[in-house]
């Protein structure tokens, strides 16, 4: 009994009552990307900031967090107990780092509007950087180091998207990841929920399987973004204020009215449910859908007679 109690009252010590030197002021602490749960106790325990490394691993398992200590740079609270400290690795707290949030959906202009407004980019850096490369900068919420550079910040999101997308994508050859991507990217721009996503993904294959156009507007937005953004790369480009009707009439390789098949590279970078919709078309007889003007709902045509009287019901055209 004597030594249950002993053990009892070191562990509460252990966890409660604050270091020395944290007593004594903030303390700097910097968790480096892919740093295993052993070596991030080991120098916690070297820092002074907790007294037991092995505790701290043990807490940090039975609170089911071993995978969820983020990197970057901390400033730990003065007074700041061992379990408090776990919890500031776990859930990103008292990091000094800049967290920002791509959506998904986000399509690389917008990526470069979200990292100038958290002073990572200036003007269009971002983009004219990487303007080719929509589909895999992984939508996710970011702690990104102060002063990272952008080629920091890609090489990020890229290994994001790779951790993420490892198991879904690992029997695909390149082509089909590919391909799988651009029909992702086109479902995040089209559809909301997931079953709707599945439903277009089931009319694009439809489509694809007799040879018919595809018609998705969010191409063709995409497209006039393209020709707009390549004459200068100097101005980010807005897909929602792109006059489609125009647009329509103007052939380019997005132009999925004009030109048959897939457009040449993904119009956005999707998340998994949008990926995962991609490889799992809900099979149908439909060819063709429209969104109400308000969004909320999606309609669902078999025949272009079907289609046109939709259009006059839902949209008035």
């Amino acid at each position: 009994m004597i030594l249950a109690a002993g053990a009892l009252l070191w562990g509460f010590w252990t966890l409660f009552v604050p270091t020395r030197v944290m007593q004594s002021g903030d303390q700097p602490l910097t968790i480096q990307s892919g740093q295993s749960l052993v070596r991030i106790a080991h120098k916690l325990e070297q820092q002074d900031i907790v007294r037991s490394s092995g505790l701290f691993r043990f807490y940090v398992a039975a609170r089911g967090w071993s995978r969820d200590l983020q990197a970057g740079e901390y400033l730990i609270p003065q007074g700041a107990p061992m379990y408090e400290v776990a919890r500031a690795l776990a859930k990103g707290t008292a990091s000094n780092d800049v967290e920002v949030v791509i959506p998904e959906g986000y399509n690389i202009w917008e990526i470069d509007r979200r990292l100038t407004e958290a002073g990572f980019a200036t003007g269009t850096d971002f983009a004219r950087a990487y303007h080719l490369d929509d589909g895999v900068f992984f939508p996710d919420t970011y702690r990104f180091r102060k002063g990272s550079t952008i080629v920091e910040i890609s090489q990020k999101m890229r290994e994001n998207f790779d951790l993420k997308t490892k198991t879904i994508f690992a029997n695909l050859s390149n082509a089909e990841r590919r391909r799988i991507l651009i029909i992702a990217s086109m479902l995040e721009k089209e559809a909301r929920s997931m079953q709707d996503m599945r439903l277009v993904s089931g009319v694009i294959q439809n489509r694809l399987k007799t040879g018919m156009n595809l018609a998705v507007d969010a191409t063709v937005s995409y497209g006039a973004c393209v020709r707009q953004y390549t004459k200068s790369l100097t101005r980010n480009c807005q897909v929602q204020l792109i006059p489609v009707g125009t647009e329509v009439k103007i052939d380019s390789p997005f132009n999925t009215y004009t030109r048959p098949g897939l457009p040449p590279r993904p119009i956005a970078n999707p998340g998994l449910n949008a990926i995962r919709a991609a490889m799992n078309p809900l099979k149908s007889d439909y060819f063709y859908y429209l969104s109400t003007r308000d969004g909320s709902q999606i309609i669902y045509s078999r025949t272009a007679a079907e289609h046109a009287a939709n259009r006059r019901k839902y949209l008035g055209l």
